[in-house]
């Protein structure tokens, strides 16, 4: 099979992932998750009926899809590529995250939907579409060696990082009934900069301040890009997809504490959230796989055919155009 089917592929199964991300905030925000008390079946049978039950069982019928699709792109690597271990490396993780989210899926159910659960299976999620969006990277932009660490990659890994803590934190505010805990105003909490605490209202303000730094780190890591990835369009346009996204949810949330309780308004921000996560987790890859402006520039100069034989071919001479 050819790479550009493969990428395709898996760029799909990230898609997939993360819709399945948005199916998941609407089993949790519809109050579907007891649904099927039992895992696999669902009340004993492969087929139930009730508004709540059908909910939960679409969202493990939709998990099966996707863990074929991911299965079948496995083989399909390690048939055509397996040599290639900056490939197959991520693509084993993508297995490994996989086994553990189907496993965690089960434990989440017998165990009720415990807050802490429900949780920790939306953070293996979203591991898991990270693994997948590397795969699609990496199968699109084949590269030979990897480019050297500098204070922009660190940046990223650093704004990686804090996404994914934000992630937890939002899933605890949404699976511990904290998102209530300071009222309808914003950005005051029950009408006070400084409220009375208990640990809802400890949760909800934690959220709100990460959310705050993150979307600072996210305008930094744009003004830096300008400057540290001029010459690599790809990455620009990727960190300013990311920035967009990190602002709509920005308010997206604010009108989520607004509102006040509306299933559609928190589906779309747990959605919203989980489609920045995967945006950037597609920055994150391009960063460790696409060559920048000192490692292209080393390049030109040890040979004047340098650019003809780039693992990339035409594909990397238009990046770094």
């Amino acid at each position: 099979m050819k790479r550009s089917w493969l990428a395709a592929w898996a760029a799909a199964m990230a898609l997939l992932g993360w819709a399945l991300m948005t199916l998941g905030g609407f089993v949790r925000a519809s109050e579907s998750g007891l649904g099927c008390p039992d895992w696999p079946a669902c009340h004993g049978r492969l087929l139930a009926s009730g508004d709540h039950a059908m909910i939960e069982e679409f969202h493990r019928w939709f998990a099966g899809v996707l863990t074929i699709g991911l299965i079948g792109l496995a083989v399909a690597v390690f048939r055509s590529h397996r040599h290639e271990r900056r490939l197959t490396r991520p693509v084993i993780w993508m297995l490994v995250l996989l086994a553990l989210q189907v496993a965690l899926g089960g434990v989440t159910v017998l165990l009720n939907n415990v807050s802490w659960t429900v949780v920790i299976h939306y953070g293996a999620a979203a591991l898991l579409v990270a693994s997948i969006t590397l795969v699609a990277v990496r199968l699109a932009f084949p590269t030979a060696e990897p480019p050297p660490r500098d204070s922009f990659s660190r940046l990223i890994g650093w704004f990686v990082a804090l996404s994914f803590g934000l992630l937890l934190v939002g899933s605890t505010v949404a699976n511990t009934d904290s998102h209530t805990a300071c009222g309808t105003g914003f950005p005051l909490c029950n009408g006070s900069l400084l409220p009375a605490l208990d640990h809802h209202v400890v949760i909800n303000v934690t959220h709100r301040v990460w959310a705050l730094a993150v979307l600072v780190l996210a305008l930094w890591t744009l003004f830096r890009s300008r400057r540290d990835r001029a010459g690599v369009p790809v990455i620009r346009w990727a960190v300013m997809v990311v920035s967009i996204l990190y602002l709509i949810q920005a308010a997206i949330g604010i009108a989520v504490v607004t509102v006040g309780e509306n299933t559609a308004v928190e589906v779309l921000h747990s959605s919203i959230g989980s489609l920045t996560w995967m945006a950037l987790m597609a920055l994150f890859s391009l960063t460790l796989t696409l060559p920048h402006n000192s490692t292209r520039i080393e390049s030109q100069g040890e040979s004047p055919s340098a650019t003809s034989t780039h693992p990339l071919g035409s594909t990397a001479n238009a990046i770094t155009a």
